[in-house]
């Protein structure tokens, strides 16, 4: 089994990335994805070890590196993951960035995973899991507590669940069984 921390929209707050290396310090986990704006905020992360993805934000400079992917798959425990900071196609998307739409539409993923709204999210479409983790920014931007999501992985089932970034307890959580998942 796999844990993975997933987080987005960290604009910049350095308090909050040193909260999530407590977070890290104190639950097992094996992995962090980073879903954009900002790429660079990863550096504390980096500098302390820890096992990171990460894709560029539309604002981040690293979007317009052709060297960098802003979208992609990665396979962990057998499911196939997309990542992406925005949940649809951007104008500030190179001409040959995947198109988060065809995903969706293929169902070209198990789980499809998305930042830039810094709403958190977590439901079931067209047989695929699509989630968002909300933001980890410095105010509560938009209304929206501070969020991060925490998913637990293995072959057959994923469990996730968003959590605040205080608080002990997940705000939702959903468990999914691969098996049954497409339709």
């Amino acid at each position: 089994m796999k844990r993975i921390m997933v987080i987005s929209d960290t604009h910049e707050d350095r308090a909050t990335i040193r909260m999530v290396l407590d977070f890290l310090k104190a639950f097992q986990v094996d992995m962090v994805i980073h879903l954009g704006d900002y790429f660079s905020d990863t550096a504390l992360l980096e500098k302390e070890g820890v096992s990171l993805i990460k894709v560029p934000g539309t604002w981040d400079p690293q979007y317009d590196d052709r060297s960098i992917p802003n979208r992609r798959f990665i396979h962990v425990e057998g499911w196939r993951i997309f990542l992406s900071h925005t949940p649809d196609t951007h104008y500030n998307d190179l001409h040959d960035d995947i198109k988060p739409e065809q995903i969706i539409h293929d169902g070209a993923a198990d789980l499809f995973l998305y930042g830039h709204t810094h709403r958190a999210e977590i439901k079931r479409h067209r047989g695929m899991i699509i989630a968002n983790p909300g933001h980890l920014s410095c105010d509560e931007a938009r209304g929206y507590p501070l969020t991060f999501a925490l998913m637990d992985l293995d072959p057959v089932h994923i469990t996730i669940s968003i959590r605040q970034l205080l608080r002990d307890d997940p705000v939702m959580e959903k468990r999914y069984d691969k098996a049954t998942l497409k339709y």
